[in-house]
């Protein structure tokens, strides 16, 4: 079970990035999907790794664990699964990409720098274009780290059952 650990702190970390990127207004955009990108291995490497180390037992317990899930809960481990195979096997994550507008009338400062803006009186402040990513759930859009944080949720919440049932 050490190694099934291991994976949880592994997805942890590129979580607590993702998150990071998210806040930065000056950041490449690809390294949002780069942490995204591995998040979601990460991420789907535990179950792999609990089907490989505990076999037919885990596989029972999972179709029962499965089975005690809202429908929402199974629907976003079928999503968050869907997307590490849509990210790794086809052409990339389907998260979307809107944008955030950010009005700066005299500075604005984040860990990915800092934008200072001169003007005449009256003029519109100035915009920082940030990008924000969103799954579609539902007909709704969802943050991307709050799907990954609750899929996160959802995979501690896995080990420790299955860690309870071993």
């Amino acid at each position: 079970m050490d190694t099934v650990k291991k994976k949880l702190r592994e997805t942890r970390f590129y979580l607590r990035q993702l998150l990071e990127q998210r806040q930065l207004a000056f950041s490449d955009p690809e390294e949002f999907d780069f942490c995204l990108s591995a998040f979601l291995c990460a991420a789907r490497s535990i179950d792999y790794r609990l089907r490989h180390l505990y076999k037919a037992k885990y596989k029972t317990f999972y179709t029962k664990w499965e089975r005690t899930l809202q429908p929402p809960e199974r629907g976003l481990l079928k999503l968050m699964v869907d997307d590490r195979n849509l990210e790794v096997h086809e052409a990339g994550s389907s998260r979307l990409k809107q944008e955030e507008r950010i009005p700066v009338s005299q500075r604005y400062q984040d860990k990915s720098g800092t934008m200072t803006v001169t003007g005449p009186r009256g003029a519109p402040p100035a915009q920082i274009v940030k990008p924000v990513y969103a799954f579609h759930i539902d007909g709704q859009l969802v943050p991307v780290d709050e799907c990954c944080g609750k899929y996160l949720e959802l995979l501690e919440q896995l080990v420790a059952d299955f860690s309870r049932h071993a």
